[in-house]
């Protein structure tokens, strides 16, 4: 056998033009976060330095191995990095090594790619993977049990640490790289605070502590780690004395926890920035929605620390109860470092500020007077309204899911959200209580399938305070705001150091949040757990920092932005365990996942392995109908006595839908439903069946008055009977020109039928909804 692997033929800085996705979202070039990816070709040899390089390195160096082999007399096969000449078979003989333990070898150069031998030959060592090994750099080198490992010398500590900035809670030290070491030997910096390790982090020869306390001296040494994660000793220590404490931050987090007609319960976080000393109290203020924030007065004041043990509360709440049903008010929340006695509200308050007085630090006892309160935070809108009830997986309520926008609707000029709230009177009278709202993140592409920054709600939808107001608009109507999650992938929002994309904001990541396999060459994780992607960087989701994210950011939209159930996006790209982790992680609201297939027992066991915490999108029912309006063939509904697709064999999670954003201009799928008669027609079937139906903006909204005069009357037939998800249907008839079946609602029984044929349940029965070749009968309703 041949036993090196010939160069590849393309070098991996060649880039290549990325694929059409399958869902054709947005062009990778829109962003220089989704530029032109590398091949999978490139990476074959990815450990290679010529490859990597696209240079050519000069022949130089010296590369010492020793090799621990069983056999007698081994033979190292190789070539130098930058040359494709190999040596003559079988290579370079071993000798024996002069402490007895193994063989070693000297050669010159920058690097070698080399495969052993037994020097017949006729046995080959070669790396896992039967691939070849690679040494990249000059240096002293051990292969054993096919693993290379560099023998490195102790590292060195530190030069001249010293701390360039201070501030009342930052200290930025620098500091040079160990004299006399090797750079490429060097793996990172651990420094340490009084003592403790508070960072271990890359080559970087900065660092910025952050959240110190004010007037305060700190003690901070620094050690150097190499490659193989040996630590050298400390440096000398430097002694840094932070800044008089100033004003502490906004409070964070401030979200309407619950309300009721004649309470509106707020709770909050403390600050992100303590200004150098604690926070011991709020006040809390208050102001009419129409009117400026400078008119609003405070109408309360807690205590933020435990007098008793001096601990700092992580999470604050208040209650105000002087609100009458239906009334609405805009809060703030402010910081206070050590409260006064004039901001007391009763006897008992000013002796727990005054305790907190007596037992305060001199971070606290030294802020002036004028940093004692810092500013408020952004305002949130409460209104004194019974909650709303959240959807779940599996309860009984007739639900109807809209998808509130289609593939143009980030154009336009009103704002999106805008349009939507405008529409809310509407839909609240046409029974639909889910509406599946954009990715509400700021985005890379306009539509919002690129994700940037999570935490930043300013979109081409609209601004972080009309999403906010939309959602409260819809709560107000009883209607659940159901969020688009987009987590598969993500786009940076920096070059990093070495001039790739990989420098991600909001939440901060690295290189070491993508994906190992990920065609751009630049991650630096695991392998992924799903199908890569080409037109964003796949995210790690093996990566524990990138799971706290990703839970952290969907209970912050469901908790503090006011979401109610979830959409998860592409989850072939990502394991579903980790989709499974993150519902349960958010308190398991009504989830369903995009997986686009058309094989039921595919989605079955997509939905077995998120352990039934998600619901799908029936992509089955939506060929099966398409194909059997088109043919006015209905044979295909009937499944031995059972509806086709999850609607038929787990209709909990089956999400029955006629058109989606992607559906309605991709030609995969053979376009558009079909024309105005054509879709009422399996709007009717979908709304009088099992499953919980979605109903396509477009659809909703685009086909004209007659459409959507029907499709009203179809919802509120749903309500009025109580059809749920999982209504027992008995099918009557399923042939060509004709089907009709029986479904049982909580309220009544629907008799339906569509075709051509005529059919009629007898008497008795109301026409209730009809149109081209379908009509709907009820007995009972409420």
């Amino acid at each position: 056998p041949v036993p090196t692997a010939r160069p590849v033929s393309q070098p991996a800085n060649q880039a290549v033009a990325p694929k059409a996705s399958p869902k054709h979202r947005c062009p990778a070039m829109a962003s220089p976060a989704a530029a032109p990816m590398q091949s999978r070709a490139a990476l074959t040899r990815k450990s290679s330095h010529s490859l990597l390089s696209g240079v050519e390195p000069e022949v130089g160096g010296l590369i010492s191995l020793n090799y621990h082999s069983g056999w007698a007399k081994p033979c190292i096969h190789y070539r130098v990095l930058g040359t494709e000449v190999w040596t003559d078979l079988p290579g370079l003989a071993f000798s024996k090594a002069e402490n007895g333990e193994g063989f070693h070898a000297q050669i010159t150069g920058k690097g070698i790619e080399f495969v052993c031998n037994d020097g017949v030959p006729g046995g080959w060592d070669k790396a896992p993977g039967d691939k070849n090994y690679f040494i990249e750099r000059p240096g002293k080198y051990t292969l054993r049990n096919g693993r290379i490992e560099q023998q490195l010398s102790p590292p060195k500590a530190p030069a001249l640490v010293v701390a360039t900035e201070v501030g009342s809670t930052t200290v930025c030290l620098s500091w040079n790289p160990p004299e006399g070491m090797d750079e490429a030997e060097i793996g990172g910096y651990q420094v340490y605070r009084n003592g403790a390790s508070v960072y271990k982090g890359d080559r970087a020869l900065t660092w910025v502590d952050k959240d110190l306390k004010g007037n305060v001296e700190y003690s901070y040494e620094v050690t150097t780690l190499n490659v193989q994660g040996t630590e050298s000793a400390k440096c000398l220590s430097t002694v840094v004395k932070t800044n008089v404490p100033g004003k502490p931050g906004p409070p964070a987090w401030l979200k309407v926890s619950a309300t009721a007609a004649n309470f509106v319960e707020l709770t909050w976080k403390p600050p992100c920035d303590l200004g150098g000393a604690s926070v011991t109290a709020y006040n809390i203020w208050r102001a009419m929605p129409d009117q400026h924030p400078s008119t609003a007065e405070c109408v309360g004041t807690i205590i933020g620390r435990n007098v008793e043990t001096g601990q700092d509360m992580d999470i604050l709440e208040w209650k105000d109860t002087f609100v009458k049903q239906g009334e609405s008010f805009m809060y703030q929340i402010s910081a206070v470092h050590l409260p006064d006695s004039a901001m007391a509200r009763s006897t008992s308050q000013a002796q727990l500020m005054e305790e907190l007085r007596k037992k305060a630090s001199n971070s606290l006892l030294s802020v002036d007077e004028g940093e004692n309160e810092g500013p408020r935070c952004d305002g949130v809108l409460g209104k004194a309204q019974a909650m709303l009830k959240a959807p779940r997986m599996g309860d009984t309520e007739p639900h109807i899911l809209l998808q509130a926008f289609n593939w143009e609707s980030c154009y336009n000029k009103n704002g999106w959200y805008n349009v939507v709230k405008g529409c809310v009177p509407e839909l609240k009278e046409a029974c639909i209580d889910m509406l599946w709202l954009p990715p509400p993140s700021q985005c890379v592409d306009d539509r919002g399938y690129l994700p940037g920054q999570w935490y930043n709600l300013n979109s081409k939808y609209g601004s972080d305070k009309e999403l906010r107001e939309l959602i409260s608009e819809l709560h107000g109507a009883g209607i659940s705001p159901v969020a688009d999650i987009v987590i598969n992938h993500r786009c940076a929002s920096e070059k990093d150091g070495q001039g790739k994309w990989t420098s991600f904001k909001n939440p901060d990541w690295e290189r070491w949040a993508i994906c190992r396999d990920d065609p751009s060459g630049d991650g630096g994780g695991a392998q992924s757990t799903g199908q890569n992607i080409e037109y964003a960087p796949d995210i790690d989701h093996t990566n524990k920092k990138v799971q706290e994210d990703s839970k952290a950011y969907m209970k912050w939209l469901m908790e503090d932005v006011g979401f109610r159930a979830i959409r998860l996006d592409f989850v072939l790209g990502y394991g579903a365990w980790f989709q499974e982790q993150y519902v349960r992680a958010v308190g398991t609201p009504y989830a369903v996942a995009e997986y686009w297939h058309g094989d039921v027992q595919v989605l079955r066991n997509y939905i077995n392995a998120t352990k039934g915490v998600t619901a799908v999108y029936d992509f089955p029912v939506y060929y099966t109908l398409k194909n059997a309006i088109h043919s006015n063939d209905f044979s295909g509904l009937n499944c031995g006595g059972r509806l086709p697709g999850v609607m038929g064999c787990d209709p909990v999670r089956s999400v029955t839908f006629v058109e989606n954003h992607d559906t309605s201009h991709l030609e995969v799928v053979g376009g558009k439903f079909g024309d105005n008669n054509q879709v009422c027609r399996a709007y009717a079937f979908l709304l009088t069946h099992s499953g919980i139906p979605s109903i396509f903006w477009s659809d909703w909204s685009d086909r004209g008055g007659e459409v959507k005069k029907q499709l009203k009357a179809l919802c509120q037939v749903r309500k009025s009977i109580g059809v749920h998800c999982t209504s027992r249907v008995n099918i009557a008839a399923s042939q060509g020109g004709l089907y009709a079946a029986y479904v049982d609602g909580k309220h009544g029984t629907i008799a339906f039928k569509m075709g051509t044929n005529d059919w009629s349940p007898g008497g008795g029965w109301t026409v209730k909804a009809s149109g081209h070749e379908y009509c709907v009968w009820t007995k009972g309703g409420k």
